[in-house]
């Protein structure tokens, strides 16, 4: 059955429904984000994203007992897949505090970013080059303790529903390098 409106108010509702149909598909082209579906999302951030606990050491210095830590993460992606954003809690026995960051994937391997805790003044910047599912990169800090620059490498090895995350600082006193974190999240 053909059914045939000629009245007026027949005309603007068809009209009306595609134009509203013209905005889904601009809606679906854009992911629902402003970014075009076609923008490729990062493999390795992409598996990073979720809700995560992490369990495991933090020291503030070489000579201090390691700490148990625990952390509870949210990981998106933003930017069309090419930014991790990261919003969260971590605390040891003594201390607790918010840890917040971003960490963005560059193109070729390439991934910078900064993320802010309780154990710096400020936020950390790094930035490093990833080789299969490791992320190896610099960072910059400001010792929250003796306030003074500090620098560490932070390794980053991505699986299956987790991932792992240790640094490797240099003390600002001594000049020796130590594991200042060392952290598995397991995805929830």
């Amino acid at each position: 059955m053909v059914r045939k409106e000629n009245s007026k108010s027949g005309l603007k509702a068809r009209k009306a429904g595609r134009a509203g149909s013209g905005l889904i598909l601009a809606a679906l082209a854009f992911g629902l984000t402003g970014q075009p579906a076609w923008a490729a999302e990062d493999p390795l951030l992409s598996r990073m994203t979720g809700d995560f606990v992490g369990r495991g050491t933090f020291k503030s210095s070489p000579s201090a007992e390691p700490e148990m830590v625990y952390c509870k993460i949210t990981n998106a992606l933003a930017s069309g897949g090419t930014v991790l954003t990261q919003k969260g809690r971590c605390a040891v026995a003594t201390n607790s505090g918010r840890v917040t960051g971003t960490m963005e994937a560059k193109g070729g391997g390439v991934y910078q970013g900064t993320l802010e805790s309780l154990s710096t003044k400020g936020p950390v910047k790094f930035a490093g080059q990833a080789s299969g599912d490791q992320i190896t990169m610099n960072a910059d800090f400001v010792d929250k303790r003796s306030s003074k620059p500090g620098k560490a490498v932070i390794q980053t090895v991505v699986g299956d529903g987790k991932y792992r995350t240790v640094s490797r600082t240099l003390d600002t006193k001594t000049q020796s390098e130590f594991v200042a974190s060392d952290i598995v999240f397991t995805k929830q």
